[in-house]
């Protein structure tokens, strides 16, 4: 160890990104770097010297532990980089135990090739990026008391990251495998999946959680920027923004493991520098919230996607639900008689939900979904005629000419009012703020037969309203994003896995990869207001529970019951009314729709039929949107009705029964989607300067649907606190 090289030599032979660093920090900064970055290198490069043995490993790792304890000792070290180490120590006053710290972390490597938990793993991490970040800004200078717990967190996403990128590598080269066991068990990941090449959709969602958890560090190193001394931190940037660019291009790639690990060629290490020179890296400056603590009340959709993304922006989420499933409103549960996990509702998805299909695809969950390529709905007339309206590969609004025209309850007159429409909509046609969708759509051409065919149908399934009654904003919304965009928007989607399942467990692993937590069965029975915040939530076993930030995510009627009296919030959401739902799940011992998955009846009280079927039994989901009107009909009596509807409409089941029945009556399932209603939606922000609202009732521009859901999550946490990267 006495012929150690210099720190300049061991550094120019190296490339690294840190190197890369310095060209930004004055001649003396440069030097202190140059020989810190050495003693990095030296070390690493110790444990993965394959012709040493283990126990020469160890010796020399504690020959760098004495010449440390001599930089600190007044001793003499014995090397020529020990003897710059010291002299860099006594200039920029360096603690000495993160210099121990990476010995510490890259001896693990020596022994340690597995980890069994993230905690484990972390401890790696701290030591050999970490310990390194609180030596740099050290030498970097720092006047900030948020310029250690920043260098902390950078660098668990440069190792986070690193990791990602090395994943094949680090087990072809060295048998080392940087991913947590319980992890891989978790998304039934084997240690020989990482070799190979083909698809393989549980690895790939490993590694994207594995992206997400990088980016949440690289997130919470931003709110913990020191701006105070960002004049010295010119190097940090410059390493942030190489890094951050390679996890991106990593994402892009899908989280896919290439042959060789990705890097970042000159020309894009210099794209990345010059940018984050010019733009003070890629950390928006202005308006940053610290890492935050947050409670969120509600297991819903709506809460969960407000806690998925606050934790990639950096944040910890507790979510806490009441009950012992997720999904609120739209949850599935397991039957005890029939053995089926069923839904209490069925939901259609369509290719317009962008919100929910993105949480989905980021969380590699989206094989959950069956899709349809564009959108192809068969209706039943009760005169026995058969009609199926579909997509073409027409431009919008022409897609729909096709199944227009195969459309046989809708005459040629029809067809070309609904074609009209849809470009006069392209274009413009905004109805009238209190205008119902009935008025609206009568005073742009449509006829009477086109409304009862198509747009009342479709009203109904989307906004849970009749014609006469619905919101003519909503349904304009609608019917632009679905039926007039492309032939993906239109295209629809049915869940194969039940509704409490959809995200689950895939958010639950992401959610605990960065610290945050889901819990069941505790509900929120008190929301304690203190003047102009919030200072607890008491939960229905009396423990109190305090956060920085709250975010109730709760159905508006149950958050009402928790406001003061006399606040405005609670004035507003008075003005807000509900619209029921029936759902009923029957199982008979014969098909009813046939192979079709499923079919909308026209002129009849049940407006869908789902073909839910498993293995050779025959199982169907019937839906009434606004049921109002059926909603307190006895059961007996309201089976008997829909019995005999599916009877008129399908002959073939006349000589059929009904095996078992289940019904489901949501009086309260969606906000009552009448004109006006705009007007007493909330956004996100409250008078509460640390409470927050999500929920689909909430300010989306949509109706009450899962994608209105997650998108008011995604909308409550970026008012809170957006993400701090801009796209580069």
């Amino acid at each position: 160890m006495q012929n150690q090289p210099t720190s300049r030599q061991i550094t120019a032979s190296a490339g690294s990104n840190l190197a890369l660093s310095f060209v930004s920090l004055s001649a003396e900064k440069k030097h202190a770097m140059t020989v810190f970055y050495a003693y990095c290198r030296v070390a690493d490069d110790i444990v993965d010297d394959k012709a040493k043995s283990q126990q020469e490993k160890r010796d020399d790792i504690n020959f760098w532990r004495g010449e440390i304890g001599r930089c600190y000792a007044d001793g003499e070290p014995s090397s020529a980089l020990g003897k710059e180490l010291r002299d860099i120590i006594g200039r920029h006053r360096i603690p000495q135990q993160p210099l121990l710290d990476l010995l510490d972390g890259v001896e693990m490597d020596i022994d340690k090739n597995r980890y069994a938990n993230f905690d484990e793993l972390a401890l790696y991490c701290y030591r050999v990026a970490s310990a390194v970040g609180l030596v740099s800004v050290e030498i970097f200078q720092y006047t900030s008391p948020s310029a250690r717990e920043y260098a902390v967190a950078l660098g668990m996403a440069f190792q986070l990251t690193n990791i990602l990128r090395d994943v094949r590598f680090d087990y072809e080269k060295y048998g080392r495998v940087y991913l947590p066991r319980d992890e891989l068990a978790a998304f039934g990941v084997s240690e020989e999946t990482l070799l190979g090449h083909a698809p393989h959709p549980g690895r790939e969602s490993l590694l994207r959680m594995q992206a997400f958890r990088a980016e949440h560090y690289f997130q919470k190193a931003a709110r913990l920027f020191p701006h105070a001394d960002r004049g010295n931190f010119v190097a940090a940037e410059l390493m942030t923004e190489v890094y951050h660019r390679l996890l991106q291009r990593i994402r892009k790639n899908g989280c896919r493991l290439p042959a060789a690990p990705p890097r970042l060629n000159k020309w894009q290490k210099f794209l990345a520098a010059r940018h984050a020179r010019s733009h003070g890296a890629a950390v928006n400056v202005s308006g940053l919230r610290p890492p935050l603590k947050i409670a969120v009340i509600g297991g819903g959709y709506a809460g969960l996607s407000a806690a998925f993304h606050l934790a990639v922006s950096g944040h910890h989420s507790e979510v806490f639900e009441a009950k012992n499933f997720l999904g609120g409103r739209a949850h599935s549960f397991r039957d005890s008689v029939s053995g089926l996990t069923l839904d209490n509702s069925q939901h259609a998805f369509f290719g317009c939900y962008h919100s929910c299909l993105e949480l989905l695809d980021t969380l590699g969950a989206r094989h959950k979904l069956v899709c349809q390529d564009g959108i192809k709905v068969p209706y039943l007339s009760r005169n026995g005629s058969r009609s199926v309206l579909k997509a073409g590969d027409y431009p919008a609004p022409f897609h729909l000419l096709d199944g227009l025209l195969g459309f046989k309850a809708l005459t040629a007159r029809d067809c070309l009012a609904i074609l009209k429409l849809g470009a006069r909509l392209k274009f413009g046609g905004r109805p009238y703020s209190d205008e119902n969708a009935g008025k609206w759509l009568r005073r742009l051409g449509q006829t009477t037969n086109a409304i009862r065919c198509l747009w009342e149908p479709f009203c109904l399934a989307a906004l849970n309203e009749g014609i006469g009654t619905a919101s003519a904003g909503l349904l304009y919304n609608t019917v632009k994003q679905c039926l007039l965009g492309s032939k993906t928007d239109s295209s629809v989607y049915l869940n194969k896995a039940g509704l409490s399942e959809l995200l689950s467990p895939e958010l639950d692993n992401f959610l605990r990869a960065t610290g945050s937590k889901i819990h069941a069965n505790r509900g929120v029975k008190e929301i304690l207001f203190n003047g102009r915040a919030v200072s607890g939530l008491k939960l229905a076993d009396d423990e109190l529970i305090t956060a920085d930030i709250y975010i109730s995510a709760m159905p508006f009627p149950a958050l009402r019951a928790l406001l003061p009296a006399d606040s405005s919030l609670s004035a507003q959401l008075k003005n807000l009314k509900t619209s029921p739902i029936l759902s009923v799940w029957l199982e008979t011992d014969c098909p009813i729709t046939g192979g079709d998955p499923f079919v909308a009846l026209l002129d009849s009280p049940v407006q869908w039929i789902f073909n839910r079927g498993a293995a050779d039994r025959h199982c169907h989901y019937l839906t009434i949107s606004a049921a109002g009107q059926l909603i307190d009909t006895p059961g007996k009596e309201l089976i008997d009705l829909l019995w005999a509807e599916i009877n008129h409409y399908f002959p073939a089941t006349v000589s059929g029964k009904i095996l078992r029945h289940l019904i489901y009556k949501s009086r309260d399932a969606t906000f009552a989607s009448i004109p006006g209603v705009e007007n007493f939606r909330p956004t996100p922000k409250t008078a509460w300067q640390n409470f927050f609202l999500a929920g689909d009732w909430t300010q989306t521009n949509l109706p009450a649907t899962i994608e209105g859901a997650i998108l008011s999550g995604k909308l409550a946490a970026q008012a809170i606190s957006p993400l701090t990267f801009t796209k580069t």
